[in-house]
């Protein structure tokens, strides 16, 4: 399961890496040619190289996940396959040094969210997928790799939030807000510390869906992706959603200074019957109220009649610049989100497909611990993935932060939204 809860690439290391901007290579004048490196004369397939090299994510149950697969791999094609394992999150800004250096891998495996910033530094491949194996994938997760209408990668994990929820206190999935809401007015006795609902509304990330369900938006989106100069987060329907969860704090339903460990502590110690969390936190509320008593659901649908759209975040593989067989390197990240082994993963890790068929495959569908999350995946909206990211989440968390301890939405989403223009346009400074 993922431990960190956003993509994020932030800031300090976005402005180091830019400084490697002038060490990577420069795809007009000394893009690599997969087809003449490896040999390839005229059509068919270019000669396999002895061995091709990953890095993959340092999570025990993923690095057994992909051995098994990188194993069928090399008895598929007889190409051994070298896994490095590090942090996904260091990934990127580790290639700006060991691909010019010879050392970096083959491909390597990101956070959609930092496809902007590894395109702008030339540290991945745009790659081109034939029509059959692009239909395979979801709709958001090719958005959520393409960067200035270029593919960077293939989608292999894709990630959302929506409910957990203890059916000893909530025997059924709360349909609509007014129905949460509810469960939060019956179920709440602070005194006790016992909360019907609890979601960490302080993080964009968690908020978005009652901001954005309203009509708010972090970049506003043109046919040529997301633009920077559009910001809606503290537009009419985003100070509304805004006005709702600054409701639930002063109904006292969620508590100023939640945050993960008070949140899942709280409901894993069975004081908690809803809780607006990821499938990461499957394993320990499972051990803390047991299994038996945890169900999941997608998010609510909200007063407007819209179904509350949550971010989604996508893993996927992606291609080395520097590599030396780049016909080889994609025929890898393909072979890896094939049914089989993308299931595979799947079972062994708990992460779920970007591949929309698998997503509705039973094995996932219905499993009452995972089927909310694939539903919630289906209604989501992917991460902006432009470098200019980087620069909202902290503005905008304070904000949350000021209207949880009872501040004015219009006046500090205003506020929030200056100083990410600012930050912005330092950036392009």
């Amino acid at each position: 399961m993922l431990k960190q809860r956003r993509f994020l690439m932030p800031a300090a290391v976005f402005t180091f890496s830019m400084l490697l901007v002038a060490c990577a290579p420069d795809r007009d004048e000394e893009q690599v040619d997969s087809e003449s490196i490896d040999g390839e004369n005229g059509g068919g397939e270019p000669e396999q190289p002895e061995s091709l090299h990953m890095w993959i994510n340092d999570d025990d149950d993923q690095i057994a996940a992909i051995e098994t697969i990188a194993e069928r791999y090399t008895e598929e094609t007889g190409i051994e396959v070298e896994l490095t394992t590090m942090s996904m999150f260091e990934q990127g800004e580790n290639m700006a040094l060991d691909g010019p250096a010879g050392s970096g891998p083959d491909i390597y495996f990101v956070p959609h969210d930092h496809t902007g910033n590894l395109a702008v530094q030339n540290l991945i491949e745009p790659i081109e997928l034939d029509p059959e194996d692009e239909d395979r994938f979801t709709d958001e997760s090719l958005q959520g790799m393409t960067y200035e209408g270029e593919l960077y990668g293939v989608p292999f994990v894709s990630e959302t939030y929506g409910l957990l929820y203890n059916e000893e206190l909530v025997p059924e999935a709360p349909k609509t807000m007014e129905e949460l809401e509810k469960i939060a007015e019956e179920l709440t006795d602070t005194a006790n510390d016992e909360y019907g609902f609890l979601a960490e509304t302080s993080e964009m990330y968690f908020s978005y869906p009652f901001i954005a369900g309203y009509g708010g938006y972090i970049f506003g989106e043109t046919e040529d992706g997301y633009n920077p100069d559009d910001i809606g987060l503290n537009n009419e329907g985003a100070i509304e959603g805004a006005e709702k969860i600054k409701n639930w704090h002063d109904n006292d339903w969620i508590p100023s200074t939640i945050d993960p460990e008070i949140q899942d502590g709280l409901f894993t110690e069975g004081n908690v019957g809803v809780s607006l969390t990821g499938p990461w936190n499957i394993p320990s509320y499972a051990a803390g109220i047991g299994e038996e008593n945890l169900s999941s659901a997608a998010l609510p649908e909200l007063s407007n009649g819209e179904v509350a759209p949550s971010l989604i975040g996508f893993k996927s593989w992606v291609m080395s610049p520097y590599s030396e067989h780049q016909y080889w390197a994609q025929d890898l990240m393909l072979f890896m989100t094939e049914d089989e082994n993308n299931m595979h993963y799947y079972r062994e890790a708990g992460e779920m497909p970007a591949v929309e068929e698998l997503l509705e495959d039973p094995e996932i569908a219905d499993d009452e611990l995972m089927q909310g999350f694939a539903e919630q995946t289906l209604n989501g909206e992917p991460m902006p993935n432009i470098p200019e990211i980087d620069q909202v989440w902290e503005a905008s968390e304070d904000a949350l932060q000021f209207i949880s301890e009872g501040e004015d939405p219009e006046e500090v989403f205003d506020e929030a939204v200056d100083q990410i223009y600012e930050n912005i346009e330092m950036m392009g400074n």
